[in-house]
């Protein structure tokens, strides 16, 4: 991948992002200007930049079924993955 290939997916990813404070993280990242030894080793990825290269960002679909599933965990409608368990093993019975 050439460098204005990777300058034009990283863009497009910067613009698909709404999450303010990931913003707010990548905007310092790119202000740092501590890049010692990048020309040396550039393989080298300070920590901060290393922890949001795998951002995954919601569909509306995905963020609604979330957003169900959080407040069902609120509403306390869940249960043990124990109790999940124990019914998966009385279904596997009765298809026996």
């Amino acid at each position: 991948m050439s460098t204005d290939d990777l300058k034009l997916e990283l863009i497009a990813k910067i613009i698909s992002i709404n999450d303010r404070v990931l913003l707010l993280k990548i905007s310092a990242l790119l202000n740092d200007k501590n890049y010692t030894d990048l020309d040396e080793n550039p393989t080298l990825i300070n920590e901060s930049a290393m922890k949001y290269e795998s951002v995954r960002i919601f569909s509306t679909e995905e963020q609604r079924k979330i957003n169900i599933a959080l407040q069902q965990v609120e509403n306390g409608d869940y249960i043990s993955d124990e109790e999940a368990q124990i019914e998966i093993e009385k279904w596997f019975e009765q298809q026996e």
